[in-house]
């Protein structure tokens, strides 16, 4: 899968000890394909033209996803309401992938902190 942008890390944060930022982008187009429920075939299509085939064509399989990554429905409200469908969509596709990263990092963070906990003990 491509994306229309590069993926990158929020402002002020960095990459958990010892994660390489290949395996981030992994992970975060692993996060993708799971919360997309994407087959290999649809993984081979850049994902802002894989989002606007969806949206015209199973817009309730987009918003289920949209659920499972938990973009909040303001943003995709908002998103939905620009006209310009290839902005639009490309504007989704953004969103959902700054929302994979921030899964992603709190996942990492989540599992470090435990590992970190389990050693005190």
């Amino acid at each position: 899968m491509t994306f229309s942008s590069e993926i990158s890390l929020p402002e002020g944060v960095s990459l958990p000890a010892g994660m390489l930022f290949v395996e981030f982008q992994q992970a975060v187009f692993a996060q993708i394909v799971k919360d997309f429920q994407l087959d290999e075939k649809e993984t081979q299509v850049p994902f802002n033209v894989w989002m606007k085939n969806a949206i015209r064509s199973n817009p309730d399989r987009v918003h289920a996803s949209f659920y499972r990554l938990d973009l909040g429905e303001e943003t995709v409200n908002n998103s939905l309401k620009i006209e310009d469908s290839s902005m639009r969509s490309t504007l989704l596709a953004e969103q959902s992938i700054q929302r994979a990263v921030l899964k992603v990092l709190t996942r990492f963070n989540y599992a470090l902190k435990n590992r970190l906990n389990s050693k005190k003990k």
